[in-house]
């Protein structure tokens, strides 16, 4: 099987410009651990959750109109993403991936093709509902 078979087509991603309120908001609104991080289509990074994670304990954790709440609802994606995301070519085998994801402890990986091109997302859980459907037969 190929990641192009199984992966999200329909990608969910933000440019670098884009707030990590925005991020958060965007991620509990589709329901998304992870966020690919695009200029021009090409993927440059990417956030997930665990990235937020910490910033959002501390947002909530500060006093509200305090100069470090302003600056951290202000933040940008692009000073909390991981730059240079793993990513796998559209034709990368699934065995491939999932190697990948096990190897660098990620719960997501890209596909993008050769020219950096956002194409896809697979996660963990998309491996998880293939390999139930075949334990189930």
């Amino acid at each position: 099987m190929e990641a192009s078979e199984l992966m999200e087509k329909k990608v969910v991603s933000l440019g670098t410009n884009s707030s990590l309120m925005d991020a958060a908001s965007v991620m509990h609104e589709h329901n998304i651990r992870h966020l690919p991080v695009v200029e021009h289509n090409e993927v440059i990074g990417i956030l997930s959750e665990r990235d937020l994670r910490g910033f959002l304990e501390e947002l909530y954790e500060s006093r509200e109109g305090t100069a470090d709440t302003t600056r951290r609802k202000s933040m940008s994606i692009a000073e909390v993403m991981q730059t240079k995301p793993l990513t796998v070519d559209p034709t990368a085998d699934i065995v491939d991936v999932i190697d990948l994801m096990i190897e660098n402890k990620v719960g997501a990986i890209v596909v993008a093709d050769e020219l950096g091109q956002l194409r896809g997302i697979i996660s963990y859980e998309d491996i998880l509902k293939i390999a139930r459907e075949k334990l189930a037969m």
